[in-house]
């Protein structure tokens, strides 16, 4: 049987031990390239198995009736907005998925809150500039953290938060104040949550509910202090109203690593901003991630093809569909 990975731009499958243990079972090809849609059908057409690595390839309709052979997609992660479930069922195409890295955004989250505190970027441009400047920084204990989002994301978020004796508040779109209580954390209501945090994290996913969430009137309502963190879709917000915030200092700054459009375009206006810290979506991208994921990817697969035996497929009724 073919098993193809594809998008494997650091070469990190490539050079990972557990690979062999596909090669036990499969012809294993692994591609580190961006291809074309031609190219990229050519390349799975006759896959059994395909590990995509997160959300790089889409797997649209067209893509998705190209795979002549496939048994399973293992998908790596848990975001799926880059895969027509719809149409993987209808086809028969069950879709595997591997927990997300949710520490790891956790990490990014707060070094981002660190970086802007304590003015760690500029400082350390100034430093390389020859000045010796020294500001006062800004301390965690007892400022409020507003958290938007109590999933695994966001409850890691207030156990970190909660070691530099910050006060937590939750808001979530499903958000009980029993839920937010079992994680000792302050249910707030959302514009009670904007109003007081000095701190802004969205924890959400990228749903119809959730899309656009923060608008101008939300960005309005903030503390002229407040920095924004976002680790989770750039559509949770409307950017163009955050540009216009951050612009005219409606709010004290933001640290991103997801935009609307990915990458970056090279002239795109919050580059120029001095009240940004910017990331190129790598809060989920850590050497522990990329082992889980391909060590899930692994169980996933093992599991259905050779035990008959499906777990975490997010598509479960295409398994009635196979049977």
């Amino acid at each position: 049987m073919k098993l193809v990975i594809l998008d494997d731009w650091e070469n990190f499958f490539y050079n990972n031990d557990k690979i062999e243990e596909l090669r036990n079972h499969f012809d294993v090809e692994i591609f580190h390239d961006k291809p074309t849609s031609e190219v990229l059908i050519e390349r799975i057409k006759h896959a059994d198995v395909i590990i995509p690595i997160r959300e790089r390839t889409i797997f649209s309709k067209e893509v998705l009736r190209e795979m002549r052979c496939i048994k399973l997609i293992a998908q790596t992660g848990t975001g799926l907005a880059h895969i027509d479930l719809e149409e993987a069922t209808r086809l028969g195409i069950p879709v595997a998925t591997t927990p997300g890295g949710s520490s790891a955004v956790v990490e990014l989250i707060f070094g981002f809150i660190i970086a802007h505190s304590r003015n760690l970027i500029p400082l350390d441009q100034n430093m390389k500039n020859g000045l010796w400047d020294e500001p006062i920084g800004i301390g965690l204990e007892n400022k409020t953290i507003g958290i938007i989002g109590l999933g695994k994301i966001g409850t890691g978020v207030a156990k970190v938060a909660k070691a530099f004796n910050m006060n937590v508040i939750a808001w979530g779109p499903r958000l009980t104040k029993e839920r937010a209580l079992e994680q000792n954390v302050v249910y707030s209501d959302f514009e009670q949550l904007l109003q007081k945090s000095h701190f802004v994290v969205i924890a959400v996913r990228l749903v119809p509910q959730t899309k656009h969430l923060l608008t101008e009137s939300h960005f309005n309502m903030m503390r002229r202090d407040a920095f924004l963190i976002n680790t989770s879709r750039g559509e949770v917000v409307d950017e163009e109203a955050l540009l216009i915030a951050l612009k005219e200092n409606k709010i004290g700054g933001a640290g991103l690593d997801v935009f609307s459009v990915e990458p970056l375009f090279s002239d795109h206006p919050i580059l120029k901003l001095t009240n940004v810290i910017l990331s190129p979506h790598i809060g989920w991208k850590t050497d522990k991630m990329f082992h889980n994921f391909l060590s899930v990817s692994i169980e996933n697969i093992i599991s259905y093809i050779f035990h008959k035996q499906p777990i975490r497929i997010a598509n479960l009724e295409v398994l009635n569909t196979n049977s």
